[in-house]
């Protein structure tokens, strides 16, 4: 059930803004700027995720609510220093929008299918990132971004220039062979070559997830969950059954708690 509207944007605008005022804000909040304010909004950013992954209603209102917060609190800021305030922010938003979606705002019947809408995003996002100056297909890509992520849009805007296994199944053997060469370091013990190798390997292990159309952080959060829950069940049947936490006994019940 949709709850009644109380408060508006304009609302927690104001809250922030007192919080920041210098003579009567909250000191903590009155000495943040963007850059400190960036792990935070990582965090939250990740929690919304976490609330919509749970399927709990309750808990991405509120999460979002959160991350909202972050959005103004950063564009409080930037007003501060005469950048942009939030009317520019969801003003940039609107036109961007638009402009991505001409077959709904200027009925352009060129685009009819989902293949069309994908091809006409990317070309409008290409040409976006060429009026800001890119040289190369891969420029623009933040380097801030967590790893796995980075490493995902490198893959595809490679893809795009034609640069990528033609199927799954020769990116596997890719995989394959990046493993072999870890275990050539590992044996050579050299910890440069093998800290390269194994960066090799996570990037190619991720190239194969996007090729078998799989998102990657999806992947590797639900094989968290599933040893969290497994790891969970054995530790239980140690404890239950009075076992020594040794090598032999725990793999018994690790097999045991599948």
């Amino acid at each position: 059930m949709v709850k009644k509207n109380i408060q508006n944007l304009d609302d927690i605008i104001d809250v922030v803004k007192k919080l920041r005022d210098p003579k009567k804000g909250c000191p903590w909040d009155i000495q943040q700027n963007a850059k400190s304010l960036a792990k935070y909004t990582l965090e939250e950013a990740y929690e919304v995720v976490e609330a919509i992954e749970s399927g709990n209603y309750n808990e991405l209102e509120d999460e979002l609510g959160d991350l909202l917060l972050q959005v103004i609190y950063h564009s409080v800021i930037a007003e501060e220093k005469k950048k942009f305030n939030i009317k520019n922010v969801i003003s940039k938003s609107v036109q961007k929008m638009k402009s991505r979606h001409p077959h709904i705002f200027l009925k352009n019947e060129n685009i009819k299918s989902i293949e069309d809408v994908n091809e006409y995003w990317e070309y409008k996002k290409k040409l976006e990132r060429k009026n800001k100056g890119a040289k190369s297909a891969l420029d623009g890509v933040s380097i801030s971004l967590p790893a796995v992520t980075r490493s995902l849009k490198l893959q595809k805007r490679a893809a795009k220039e034609g640069f990528d296994w033609e199927n799954a199944l020769d990116t596997l053997k890719k995989v394959k062979e990046e493993v072999r060469e870890v275990s050539k370091e590992i044996q050579d013990n050299n910890k440069k070559k093998i800290k390269e190798e194994l960066g090799d390997l996570f990037f190619s292990c991720i190239n194969l997830s996007r090729k078998l159309g799989l998102d990657v952080e999806s992947v590797i959060r639900d094989s968290n969950r599933k040893f969290e829950k497994r790891f969970k069940k054995m530790e239980k049947n140690m404890n239950k059954n009075k076992l020594d936490w040794n090598l032999k006994n725990l793999e018994k019940e690790w097999q045991k708690s599948k």
